[in-house]
């Protein structure tokens, strides 16, 4: 055969070839990509229950806060995460049966190319005009005092940013928001104690949004770990609850009364002071109806020493003092580092009529520089009509993706019923890194 019949061969052939090497392709890439996105062994789940990733954010923390609302006026609801090192703001929504990420903005510490924390983010509406605001604090890791901002979204860009670093403020790390109309005069302040010098902060705002305003209501003698607005004595009144801690043996639970003009009446009228007679470190707080009594309870996780992971999980009953009435955990490990800000909500989880208390865990020892298991649990705690506790894992994170998650509960997917949405970190949370968003629900 002369080498023009080779050839001639040779391109007779070449379709065929081009296409079976086409179909090798399409299989590697697909295998791959297949490998790529099965997050099989991302979690072990409790019986009858279900967990998928429904997003991937390109951040080494997706969460240190995650809220469900409807953050962008569409009638449905979102959830927004914020994380690190890069300071983003995060919007996942579930349209046509497919989820979607759109990053509504980034460095909002204001530090790049160093890094930054988005550390708190609620939606809120603030001025009673039908439209939810975003609220957003941030993390300075370099120093420096804390961003506030007060957001709007048309769900693919910011329609309104407002930010604010008031003089009275001293402290890098925004540690919660607290929300509700103090004065009457038709629009929520915004309280928050601050993580280092801790101050408490109170937010006023015009009622067309144009205007914040600064000013220091209270200064703690720890660091403002916690802070939420609630009737948490059932009078009637909303009561400001903050956690002063991360001070060896100073941990404190305060909770202070408003006067009739909506002032913060020093001093707090309750303290809770460690638990047993053990002067603690950390104190991490959440209230709402744990036990189904039509009342509101208090939930303290305690952790007694920085550098021992062990957690102490507490009801209390409040009136003229606090009453602990029920011992969720008890000098648990399996609380891993103990540390719960953002990490509690009392809701109907499961959708069975009666709330629950839902706990993560954080073991992200590079941020804190402390050892840990890296457990990555979410426990279920009920209490039911005769006072017994009943505690469940729900999910236990592989620790090749997440050591850590934050969480919420809410309608995140708007199929009516509630699913627990967890946003996770792993690792030094200082340097890149991938993070996952994750919906659990009741199957």
């Amino acid at each position: 055969m002369n080498y023009q019949s080779k050839y001639s061969q040779a391109f007779y052939y070449l379709p065929a070839m081009k296409y079976f090497i086409f179909l090798i392709l399409v299989f590697f890439v697909s295998c791959q990509s297949k490998k790529e996105n099965d997050y099989s062994d991302m979690a072990i789940v409790a019986d009858g229950w279900h967990a998928k990733v429904i997003a991937i954010v390109d951040q080494s923390y997706a969460g240190w806060d995650v809220e469900i609302g409807d953050a962008d006026n569409d009638g449905k609801n979102e959830i927004l995460v914020t994380g690190c090192p890069d300071s983003k703001l995060v919007m996942i929504k579930k349209a046509n049966n497919k989820w979607s990420l759109n990053i509504l903005a980034e460095d909002l510490a204001q530090t790049h190319p160093e890094p930054g924390m988005g550390l708190t983010v609620k939606i809120n509406d603030l001025n009673n005009d039908g439209k939810n605001e975003i609220m957003l604090g941030t993390g300075q890791e370099k120093g420096g005092t804390a961003w506030f901002y007060l957001l709007q979204t048309d769900g693919k860009k910011l329609t309104r940013k407002i930010q604010l670093r008031p003089d009275c403020n001293k402290s890098s790390f925004t540690h919660n928001f607290a929300f509700y109309d103090l004065d009457g005069n038709g629009v929520k302040e915004i309280i928050s104690a601050y993580c280092g010098g801790g101050e408490i902060i109170r937010y006023d705002i015009v009622h067309n949004l144009d205007n914040v305003n600064a000013r220091k209501l209270h200064q703690l003698s720890g660091s403002g770990e916690e802070s939420m607005i609630a009737d948490v004595d059932n009078d009637g009144q909303p009561e400001y609850i903050t956690s002063n801690s991360f001070r060896d043996k100073a941990a404190k639970v305060e909770i202070y009364e408003f006067d009739e003009t909506g002032e913060l009446v020093i001093p707090a009228r309750i303290i809770l002071d460690g638990f047993d007679g053990h002067g603690c470190f950390y104190a991490s707080l959440t209230v709402g109806d744990i036990d189904n009594d039509g009342n509101n309870e208090l939930i303290v996780g305690w952790k007694e020493d920085q550098k021992i992971n062990k957690g102490t999980l507490l009801g209390y009953k409040v009136d003229s003092v606090a009453r602990k009435v029920y011992t969720l955990a008890h000098q648990d490990e399996s609380l891993d580092m103990s540390y719960f800000e953002k990490m509690m909500e009392i809701a109907d989880a499961d959708n069975d009529g009666k709330n629950e208390l839902i706990l993560s865990t954080r073991g992200d020892n590079i941020s804190e520089f402390i050892s840990s298991k890296h457990l990555g649990y979410v426990f279920m705690f009920k209490v039911d009509n005769s006072g017994t506790v009943k505690r469940e894992l729900l999910v236990d994170l592989n620790e090749k993706y997440a050591e850590s998650s934050w969480l919420a509960v809410g309608d995140a997917d708007n199929d009516g019923k509630n699913e627990i949405v967890l946003a996770t970190g792993k690792g030094d949370r200082t340097k890149p890194g991938v993070s996952y968003v994750i919906l659990v629900e009741k199957e």
